[in-house]
């Protein structure tokens, strides 16, 4: 390899605007890969070993009025964010946080204990220098004078936790693998609530976890109780909300009818569902595609990065819009066209471009933010980041050249995702007369009730089938954490394939649902799709939202991508911790008024 050229400015500039029409997703593509979105989510709500449009239990979106003071902890792939959110009740909240960095020998270790116990020292430590985010605290004149209080009394904790699990309940569920570098066997299969909770009971502080978030489902909630004032909530006139994660990794959540979460209605505390009932959806979109070779869009450089992944031939779909890869897919088109020997720059010999993973997503925003004929500011991040002397004004338009062409195919499918999303949406908000919503106590609202009307013919058959189905669930998530955390998830693909519902079949262009977009100018609010987002990817990057609304229009037709309120939902994943802690707490509260109810939030 060399590790400098000097081609000419013609050959270079040829070559890198070859290369960037590699990455085109034209209309007809963007179409299919809709229509196939919309097919895999449809059946993924039915199949109950889905890695995708896993349930979230939150049944309710927020109105804005909630009010409380509620813990939260966001567990990432580097650190760990403890947060005190204060809901006010009219929209806003305030949010006091700590970030600590977390030890490498608590992410790679056999055992889970050193890992959620530095987390429960962490927020013990929290709350000795936030006091005023302890509800115990209050007016303590002397602590020790002061009894323990109850349990059912602790303050109560969201935990976000942006690792792949399946959930079983609000407050449970069972980690299948392990991403981002971490490696902790005993965790797998566990609930990441349990492991923490022994951690705090351990050190006997005074929280009780009652919630388990995903950073989408977070993203959610809060764009819904910050922009509540927008959000329609009677049938004529229901808002599509969608939370969508678009930085160093990708998701999405939405919000269904519970009647098309098939997955469920085995579940007898799911039997007496009503034709309102609603549930929040955890897409796990990054893994749309998988096993479809020749769906998604894909270059010589998406083959090379994906083989070279921990989990190759898996999150198809996050291996193109995420930040995490953006960066390498850029490192690999500059590497061939040094091999090509077409630039003018030199490199040093410990370049990041030489190394794997050496280059950050934020240069390709660096780079675009450069509008000018002789692109100065891309020169100079350039350099520094590639280390390299007598950058040209030609090797920096072919870099820029081929950085817009990646981010802005990202930008395109992930508009092609969102598109899927409405289009389902769509084709169940005719049959929604109402949305439930969730309020605080402080409200003068009154909490439905509705109790299960029992079958009595089948009812002990279906007990025994719901346990031993329990048992099989608790089985596979072992055995998926083993294989994934091997680096042989693709062994799981065959068996998942020959479900009774078939693999999604791809729908052609002409055939693909249509999302009817009515009165969209002169009553737009009735089909308004809120999108509360969060990311450095869509807060950076200078066209990432105007490309992805433009998929959204050729997939749904002209016009629809106005229907996109767009809004960053800032501090999602400790806010919507909260704001599920709290669903938590007034379900937990409902159902000892009437164990019976099943759409108490």
């Amino acid at each position: 390899m060399s590790p400098s050229g000097a081609g000419s400015t013609t050959s270079l500039l040829a070559r890198a605007e070859q290369i960037a029409h590699e990455f085109d997703f034209g209309i007809q593509d963007a179409r299919k890969v809709s229509a196939y979105f919309v097919e895999h989510m449809k059946n993924a709500l039915e199949q109950e070993d889905s890695l995708s449009q896993i349930p979230s239990y939150v049944r309710a979106i927020p109105t804005g009025r909630e009010k409380g003071v509620f813990l939260a902890v966001d567990l990432g792939g580097t650190n760990c964010r403890i947060c005190s959110v204060s809901l006010h009740g009219d929209s806003t909240y305030s949010l006091v946080q700590t970030k600590y960095p977390i030890p490498r020998p608590l992410t790679v270790n056999q055992s889970c204990k050193p890992l959620f116990r530095f987390i429960a020292e962490k927020i013990r430590d929290f709350l000795e220098e936030h006091p005023e985010s302890d509800i115990h605290d209050g007016d303590r004149s002397a602590a020790d004078q002061c009894p323990p209080p109850r349990r059912e009394d602790f303050q109560k904790l969201g935990f976000t936790f942006s690792f792949t699990y399946e959930q079983h309940s609000l407050a449970k569920g069972g980690l299948m693998f392990w991403d981002k570098g971490w490696d902790i066997p005993e965790a797998l299969g566990r609930d990441p609530c349990e492991m923490l909770q022994e951690g705090l009971d351990e050190l006997e502080v005074p929280v009780l976890v009652v919630a388990l978030a995903n950073d989408s489902v977070g993203t959610l909630l809060t764009r819904a109780y910050t922009a509540s004032s927008k959000v329609k909530t009677s049938a004529s006139k229901t808002t599509t909300t969608v939370g969508a994660i678009f930085g160093t990794g990708t998701n999405a959540a939405y919000v269904e009818k519970l009647e098309n979460v098939k997955r469920l209605h085995d579940r007898a505390d799911f039997q007496a569902r009503g034709p309102d009932d609603l549930m929040v959806i955890n897409t796990e979109w990054g893994c749309f595609g998988d096993g479809q070779d020749g769906l998604l869009p894909s270059t010589e450089y998406d083959e090379v990065l994906d083989m070279a992944s921990p989990h190759p031939r898996q999150e198809m779909t996050e291996k193109r819009i995420s930040g995490l890869y953006l960066g390498e897919l850029l490192r690999l088109v500059i590497l061939r066209l040094v091999d090509e020997n077409l630039f003018t720059m030199k490199l040093d010999p410990d370049s990041p471009i030489l190394q794997k993973d050496g280059i950050e997503c934020s240069l390709l925003s660096q780079i675009a933010e450069d509008g000018s004929p002789d692109l100065p500011r891309a020169i100079v991040h350039i350099t520094e980041s590639f280390r390299a002397d007598n950058v040209s004004v030609a090797d920096a338009r072919a870099i820029q050249m081929v950085a817009k062409a990646i981010a802005r195919r990202a930008a395109r499918l992930a508009g092609v995702a969102l598109a899927a999303i409405i289009v389902k949406c769509d084709q169940s908000r005719d049959s929604l007369s109402t949305a439930s919503t969730l309020v605080s106590k402080s409200d003068a609202v009154s909490i439905e009730q509705k109790p299960i009307k029992a079958k009595a013919s089948n009812s002990s058959s279906r007990s025994c089938s719901s346990g031993f189905s329990a048992m099989c669930r608790r089985f596979r998530l072992f055995i998926y954490g083993v294989v994934r955390s091997l680096g042989l998830g693709w062994l799981l693909r065959p068996a998942m394939a020959g479900k009774k519902t078939g693999s999604p079949v791809v729908v052609p262009p002409e055939q693909r649902p249509q999302s009817p977009l009515s009165k969209a100018t002169a009553d737009e609010d009735e089909n308004i799709v809120e999108v509360g987002v969060d990311g450095s990817l869509i807060e950076f990057y200078p066209t990432f939202e105007r490309d992805m609304r433009e998929a959204v229009g050729d997939v749904l037709g002209p016009g629809h991508e106005k229907r996109l309120r767009i809004g960053m939902a800032k501090d999602g994943s400790g806010v919507g911790a909260a704001l599920v802690a709290l669903a938590a707490t007034m379900q937990e509260e409902a159902s000892a008024v009437n164990p019976k109810s099943i759409n108490s939030i």
